[in-house]
């Protein structure tokens, strides 16, 4: 009789649930292998549900391994828990990023974990079938290569193995998408299947000091083969496959077989509408060659997102978390090709870097910061992973690293039984924790007024008028509402939302919350700030109008008001608000609306005349029923859809 293995991977505890590839070529490996299929029947399990249901569901396991990673670190270690009092000669199995190789992290991990027989290093399908050929022969652990093991024979309590070499040919691991193990779970779990994870490569040539893809042990970037890949592409649209995770490090670094590739999921989403988003890895200092792969993805009719992970723009910083990025005159002329194809960017940018001061993120903020609508940024907490440089006591100690663990969740998504935790920096020598603060404050109410597009308008017309960053701006506007925070209740509420968000996570509560009056919706913070910033945009805009013109008088600029009443007012009919507004046709006595037609275009040819215009505003969606269902879909259209649209007619028109 065959003996029972389960391989688990719990996700990430949302309603996204990704055909798990980890386990799928963990378990395809060993399936593909005579005396491992004869001796084992392998099972694979990756939705949550209460863990001793899950438990009860076992048939008597021999093994049960789990994939960790730090949004299920936990809840895998509860369920081995359970498993482990069921079923108590099981052997418990954990590999994936989460699990340590450090001996002096080990040792603390068994010491919390003594249900944890056994660590899986690295790559884990060939160490995995060793272990499983160990067990079955009752031979050493001491054979295995690549693992960790509990064992009272030494005095530290457990013995590491010599670290298993890398595979060379991805092809020799048969892929679950082609050998049946992935229509097993498609029959088996159906409609909940959401998406897949799928990787055209493994390896990263980087070192970033905050990544854990960045060591030498994957320092080599190996690919599979292009005929599996356009074979695991049809079988996705087959089975309508819409979503698809790329698990790849650096999509575009073998320029010539990605661009095939990615014209093969335009052509299959063009023809069936499957595959038709596609969440990449961008190959880090992307060029000009990414810009055809996406505008051929595109073409295609399939989404994604084109991502510029430049962390900071600060040289010091770069050098001390051993990253280099291209210039910043290369990055503009690469964000530009991108924008005249319709092609949208994100630059991402991590809070609380070592040497990262106050001033460096926030002149930082201004260099990402264009007119393009087109044109987004992220802004990520700094997250200490396991196995980094960053995590190791002498890097800590060389930048001051202080830290705290806070409960995280997922936007939109409660924290009922969600038990994750993340490591999250708050301070270090050169920002301290009151600096890590006004900067956390500082980049998401920026995050909320131009991401999400608040006052973008407005923020870009004092940019062009006065030649100051978009941070002067939104400096002088936390100064304006915290000397007068009855005078400005909107501004104050939103505010108010990410001071107390930033508080805590210094406090190690939360890294997400719900904001007053969604008591049931966890948001980001920038999220949340929006949500409550237009849950009144006639206060909202009205507040605006005050603080813009207070901060043209100080800079001693000469605007005529009707003017300034016209950016304020066009920034409030193009932007979704609660209650929704009924009216679609706004008459203006200048050309405003043209100007900034023109400045989201990247030029800027006209000047602002007494000249009537007429715009018509047309929303995309149906109308909320309610503030919650318009923050939910506020917070869904995120950074790239535009809920309402506007068509400008001129010249002049006779006022009704």
């Amino acid at each position: 009789m065959k003996k029972k293995v389960y391989l688990v991977d719990l996700g990430t505890g949302t309603d996204r649930n990704l055909l798990p590839l980890s386990i799928g070529l963990i378990a395809s490996y060993a399936m593909g292998r005579p005396e491992l299929a004869e001796a084992y029947d392998i099972e694979l399990l990756f939705l949550r549900e209460d863990p001793k249901r899950t438990v009860q569901g076992m048939s008597e396991p021999v093994i049960v391994a789990f994939a960790a990673y730090v949004w299920n670190f936990r809840a895998s270690l509860n369920l081995a828990r359970i498993v482990r009092q069921r079923f108590p000669h099981t052997k418990i199995v954990f590999g994936g990023y989460s699990i340590p190789k450090d001996p002096l992290r080990m040792a603390d991990f068994f010491l919390q974990n003594p249900h944890v027989d056994i660590l899986v290093h690295n790559e884990g399908e060939v160490t995995f079938s060793h272990l499983l050929e160990a067990l079955a022969e009752k031979q050493s652990l001491v054979k295995v290569n690549g693992i960790t093991f509990q064992t009272c024979d030494i005095e530290s309590g457990f013995h590491t193995t010599p670290r298993q070499e890398r595979i060379k040919d991805l092809d020799t691991i048969p892929s679950p998408f082609l050998n049946g193990v992935f229509d097993t779970l498609m029959t088996k779990y159906g409609s909940s299947v959401t998406g897949a994870v799928w990787e055209t490569n493994r390896g990263c040539p980087y070192s970033c000091t905050f990544c854990d893809w960045g060591n030498a042990d994957v320092n080599k970037v190996i690919k599979y083969g292009a005929e599996r890949l356009h074979e695991e592409l049809i079988w996705l649209s087959k089975k309508n496959i819409y979503y698809i995770y790329g698990a790849d490090a650096n999509f575009g670094i073998f320029f010539e077989r990605d661009f095939e590739l990615a014209g093969k999921v335009a052509d299959l989403c063009s023809k069936t509408g499957f595959p038709g988003y596609l969440m990449i890895n961008w190959l880090k200092n992307s060029h000009e060659r990414i810009v055809s792969i996406a505008d051929r993805l595109s073409k295609g009719g399939v989404l994604t997102n084109v991502t510029m992970a430049v962390q900071s723009m600060n040289k010091d910083v770069l050098e001390a978390i051993k990253r280099r990025n291209i210039s910043q005159e290369s990055m503009a002329m690469l964000k530009k090709a991108f924008h005249d194809k319709g092609l949208p960017t994100y630059i991402e940018l991590i809070l609380g870097l070592p040497r990262e001061t106050y001033e460096s993120f926030v002149a930082g903020l201004n260099s990402v910061m264009t007119n393009r609508l087109d044109d987004h940024f992220v802004i990520y907490p700094c997250t200490l992973l396991e196995n980094t440089e960053m995590v190791e006591t002498k890097y800590r100690a060389a930048y001051g690293i202080e830290s705290r663990f806070c409960k995280i969740g997922m936007s939109r998504r409660g924290f009922e039984n969600y038990e994750e935790m993340e490591e999250i920096l708050v301070g270090t020598t050169s920002m301290p924790i009151d600096q890590w603060k006004r900067a956390y404050v500082m980049g998401y109410v920026v995050t909320a007024l131009y991401n999400h597009r608040v006052a973008f308008f407005i923020m870009n017309y004092l940019q062009r008028e006065l030649g100051n960053g978009h941070t002067d701006f939104v400096e002088f506007l936390l100064s304006a509402v915290e000397a007068d925070s009855e005078g400005y209740p909107r501004l104050s509420m939103g505010i108010k939302h990410i001071q107390i968000q930033g508080d805590l996570i210094v406090d190690g509560i939360s890294y997400m919350s719900s904001p007053v009056g969604l008591e049931n919706l966890v948001l980001t913070p920038h999220e949340a700030c929006a949500s409550i910033l237009l849950g009144n945009s006639d206060e909202l805009y009205r507040e605006l109008r005050k603080i813009v013109g207070k901060f043209v008088e100080i800079h001693c600029f000469e605007v005529d008001p009707l003017i300034l009443d016209e950016v304020v007012y066009y920034q409030k009919i193009v932007m979704p608000s609660w209650p929704v507004r009924t009216e679609k046709d706004f008459l203006f006595e200048t050309n405003v609306p043209e100007l900034f037609k023109e400045l989201t275009l990247g030029s800027i040819k006209s000047q602002i005349e007494m000249r009537q215009t007429l715009v018509s505003v047309e929303s995309r969606a149906p109308i909320p029923k309610n503030y919650h269902e318009f923050a939910s879909r506020l917070v869904r259209a995120g950074h790239t859809l535009q809920l309402v649209e506007h068509s400008v007619s001129s010249p002049l028109i006779e006022q009704v």
